[in-house]
């Protein structure tokens, strides 16, 4: 790779975090960020460091979750860097910071920053202000959208299952480029990575389909069927995903939906 990046990871490992957050620092004299990553003091001196001074162009952010941006405003402060997002992630990012407006700097396009050209491109799903950047011929920071190492928790309502497939499929058609994830570690082969992504997700429709033609039955039960050997630090996120699973059925119109005392029941549509 002809372009310098380090990764710094953070100390918030965990159930959904792996090792912890990826940030990313690009260049070499004058530097770009991606994902700050969590409030940490440790994070926040490990980052410090390795800037050494050098100044910092730019800020970029995946999404708006906590263990992406927690150091976001410390890094502004320290830095005086403007944060160059879209404008779906500007209305997120303020409703997690109210204040943070006047470091903000939109942006819509592709930018360049010393010969290095960076795409964003918009991947909702896991976050409806979800983002990849792409180097051209080089990289892609895929965050939350694909990981390193487990497939990507989808929460509603922010999360969306039927977006996150097709941002899947958007992503798959790079080939070129070596991924660079959120959590976990670089995927060489990244159209490979979507192609198992989304094999996985078909294989879970069809699960639940299957199950479904003898019984009706609701989230935590198909997830107790589905997830018998899951940790059980696990099992509520796995539910969660479950549940935008079988959302996405139902706009399929594969299964349909209905209350019983108070919780929903899901079965076969015929």
């Amino acid at each position: 790779m002809s372009i310098n990046i380090k990764v710094i990871t953070a100390d918030n490992s965990g159930p959904t975090t792996n090792n912890g957050t990826n940030t990313y620092i690009i260049g070499d004299q004058e530097l770009i960020i991606i994902d700050p990553g969590p409030k940490s003091e440790s994070h926040f001196s490990n980052i410090r460091n390795y800037i050494n001074n050098r100044p910092v162009k730019m800020i970029l952010i995946t999404h708006h979750h906590l263990d992406h941006i927690g150091l976001l405003v410390d890094l502004c402060n320290l830095t005086g860097a403007k944060i160059y997002l879209n404008k779906r992630q500007q209305k997120k990012l303020l409703e997690v910071y109210p204040n943070i407006k006047k470091h903000m700097k939109i942006m819509n396009k592709s930018i360049t920053f010393a010969n290095i050209i960076i795409e964003p491109i918009y991947t909702p799903g896991h976050a409806s202000d979800h983002f990849c950047f792409r180097i051209p011929g080089e990289v892609i920071f895929t965050g939350d959208h694909i990981m390193g190492w487990s497939t990507t928790m989808i929460r509603k309502p922010d999360g969306d299952m039927g977006q996150y497939i097709q941002s899947l499929n958007k992503i798959s058609k790079y080939t070129r480029e070596m991924f660079l994830p959120g959590h976990g570690n670089k995927i060489v082969d990244g159209h490979k990575r979507c192609e198992e992504l989304i094999n996985h997700r078909n294989k879970r429709s069809n699960q639940i389909l299957k199950i479904l033609e003898t019984k009706d039955l609701d989230a935590h039960e198909i997830t107790k069927i589905i997830y018998k050997k899951i940790s059980k630090k696990l099992v509520t996120y796995a539910e969660l995903t479950v549940e935008a699973s079988v959302d996405e059925m139902i706009t399929r119109k594969l299964i349909k939906r209905k209350s019983v005392n108070n919780k929903y029941t899901y079965s076969i549509r015929k």
